[in-house]
């Protein structure tokens, strides 16, 4: 049942002009497991969790704020305005882009996983913050999150309905979205992204093939 809706997700509208006016702050103090490159969203005590959004990064972005194996991100001086809020971020990809993950502000919802997926199709904001982060996923208005659903190291995404997809590029941006999402939701290493049944890579046109797309933690922003 497609539950992308659902009023589990408080304040999806309102938190997505918000998105990045709260995950550019404090450091989560949560404990994390050495064992994951991304640890899961924990709730807080008031139920809340602030959900592992993947956005295409800024123009520029790898060469003005470059990741070192070790998680290390170093603004260049020379860069001017740059995003500071990434939790990790992807290996190039497709046209040379990378998508950066970064946190909500917080949500109350049973299912981090399933809501994160949610909030990028729900989100109206193709633009967020300056530099901007973008979410083409943004204009797939019939495009629908069914089911979510981790099963050893994989988690599978089950979506319905059509992307809407404006060229080859932004068909890779879309899937990588999607798939650092639905990792940095759940810890796992690869994911399953389907729709109606079959790989979205058939409808997107493009071979991902069998190695994802290396996700790096972000561990520390130095100036």
């Amino acid at each position: 049942m497609t539950i992308r809706r659902s009023h589990r997700l408080c304040g999806v509208a309102a938190a997505a002009t918000l998105l990045l006016a709260a995950c550019g702050g404090d450091e989560d103090d949560s404990p994390q497991d050495p064992e994951q490159a991304i640890p899961v969203p924990e709730h807080e005590a008031d139920d809340s969790v602030r959900l592992p959004i993947g956005l295409v990064s800024p123009e520029g972005h790898s060469v003005n704020a470059p990741i070192s194996e070790d998680g290390q991100v170093e603004i260049q001086e020379e860069a001017g305005s740059v995003q500071q809020t990434e939790v990790a971020r992807t290996a190039p990809f497709g046209c040379d882009d990378t998508v950066s993950v970064i946190a909500t502000v917080p949500m109350v919802t049973d299912d981090p996983a399933q809501a994160a997926v949610e909030f990028l199709l729900q989100d109206q904001h193709y633009h967020h913050g300056e530099p901007a982060f973008r979410n083409p996923l943004a204009i797939s208005d019939d495009l629908e999150v069914e089911t979510v659903a981790v099963d050893g190291d994989v988690v599978t995404v089950e979506l319905s309905g059509q992307p809407a997809v404006r060229s080859t590029c932004e068909s890779w941006q879309i899937y990588t979205q999607l798939d650092a999402t639905a990792r940095a939701a759940t810890g796992v290493d690869r994911s399953e992204i389907l729709l109606d049944g079959e790989p979205l890579t058939i409808s997107l046109g493009i071979d991902v093939g069998e190695v994802p797309v290396t996700l790096q933690r972000v561990t520390e922003v130095l100036r």
